[in-house]
């Protein structure tokens, strides 16, 4: 299991590295098709290059983000079941995702293939996006592994909590499937009243 997350921790890191620096190259040359339309120059691939990066950082960051359970969860109901059952409704949603996501993945790729195949290019820049197509379908498989080590935690009962082998662990999981979740220091404490 060690190992697992390990690995798991280390390919997310590396999707979000990709990600954020992506989406600065994307910030710059965004400023910078600003300027020259600004001078009179515009570049007419701005639109398509920005569509083109944004479907890949949202991709990319897909990952870390199951990892750090950072999406939301509605947990209104889930909360007031017994932990077994948490673990149960937890390990099914989780093993759900990830057949979801790998079946989108291998979708995604077939159809890039094809695509390929037909020869397919970008309508302005003539870019064969396609090889796009393929790198946003192996994020969603990184996704789809992410589900994985979730569900397989669920299923053995150890802690998933990838932040757990780095030098600064986490309070508490942040996720009603596994653990309630640790209120900060004096969270409990009443709010003062409105005056007025």
């Amino acid at each position: 299991m060690r190992r697992l997350v390990a690995i798991e921790r280390w390919l997310c890191l590396a999707g979000m590295a990709a990600a954020g620096t992506l989406l600065l190259a994307l910030v710059a040359f965004s400023g910078a098709a600003v300027a020259l339309r600004a001078a009179g120059r515009p570049f007419s691939g701005a639109y398509e290059l920005s569509g083109l990066a944004g479907a890949l950082i949202a991709s990319l960051a897909l990952a870390d983000t199951q990892r750090k359970r950072g999406h939301v969860e509605l947990d209104m109901f889930t909360r007031k079941y017994r932990p077994g059952a948490r673990r149960a409704l937890g390990f099914f949603n989780t093993a759900l995702g990830f057949l979801v996501t790998a079946l989108l993945a291998v979708q995604l790729s077939a159809r890039a293939s094809r695509l390929l195949a037909a020869g397919e290019l970008s309508e302005t820049l003539r870019l064969p996006y396609p090889w796009l197509m393929h790198a946003c379908a192996a994020a969603l498989g990184l996704f789809a592994c992410a589900y994985l080590t979730d569900a397989v935690y669920l299923l053995t009962r150890r802690d998933p909590d990838t932040e757990a082998f780095t030098r600064e662990g986490r309070k508490g999981v942040v996720t009603s499937i596994r653990d309630e979740v640790e209120p900060p220091a004096g969270a409990d404490a009443a709010l003062p009243e409105r005056e007025g």
